[in-house]
């Protein structure tokens, strides 16, 4: 059985108790919109009948059931309202070290992936993808591999071909790089601090230092420049 492969031949995956389930597989989706949590289910029932899904709309949701049980793999989006993505996977690995981590999400792969894959999630997934590249990236991952996408390898190629050092974005924080993401969005300082559960004045602190890093003015500039180097 599936499960029986991973307990014996994945010692990566080291949780609490890892087999005492033999014949289920856990999986936690953790996303925002119920339609693709549903999406989701359906299309990994149809592969994995041996599943065992649970499901969380937000951040804080998703961490106590991550502490209350043992998962294969936690299917991740980035984008979600009251959710600080990065802190909560720092959170995840501080008490399941070995949690497997599939990225999922709408915000544009080579942007992000980067600050994710070093984060230590497993594999970085666009949510436009066909059905056998998620479930590609699924198996990837649980058989214990990293899983990186034919377009997200070819940037990665390009940008190390190109020697990209100078690259502006490289020099933000996480935290910096992440509210960008939502001010190229069009989302406003209330929307963003909302959404990462920060004040408002938090959020112009680091719009104002972003904005003098990169050397520019306005939000149409950050624009411009994102798409300069491939952002967006």
């Amino acid at each position: 059985m599936i499960f029986v492969y991973f307990c014996i031949f994945n010692p990566a995956i080291n949780l609490v108790n890892p087999c005492k389930s033999p014949n289920m597989i856990s999986i936690l989706l953790v996303d925002d919109h119920s339609i693709v949590r549903s999406g989701m289910r359906l299309l990994i029932k149809e592969h994995i009948s041996n599943a065992n899904i649970d499901e969380a709309k937000n951040g804080d949701i998703a961490f106590k059931k991550i502490m209350n049980t043992d998962y294969n793999l936690v299917i991740l989006d980035i984008n979600m309202p009251h959710t600080d993505t990065l802190g909560l996977i720092e959170n995840m690995k501080k008490i399941k070290p070995n949690i497997p981590i599939l990225i999922f999400t709408m915000t544009g792969e080579y942007a992000m992936a980067k600050r994710y894959l070093n984060s230590g999630v497993n594999g970085y997934l666009n949510k436009q993808v066909e059905d056998e590249e998620i479930m590609s990236a699924i198996n990837t991952i649980m058989s214990g591999r990293k899983y990186f996408s034919k377009s997200l390898l070819e940037a990665i190629a390009e940008d190390k071909l190109l020697d990209k050092s100078e690259n502006p974005f490289e020099d933000l924080s996480n935290r910096e790089l992440e509210i960008i993401f939502h001010l190229i969005r069009g989302e406003t300082l209330t929307q963003i601090a909302n959404t990462l559960s920060i004040h408002t004045s938090t959020v112009s602190t680091h719009k104002a230092r972003v904005f003098e890093k990169l050397k520019i003015n306005n939000t149409l500039d950050l624009k411009d420049l994102a798409r300069a180097y491939k952002l967006i």
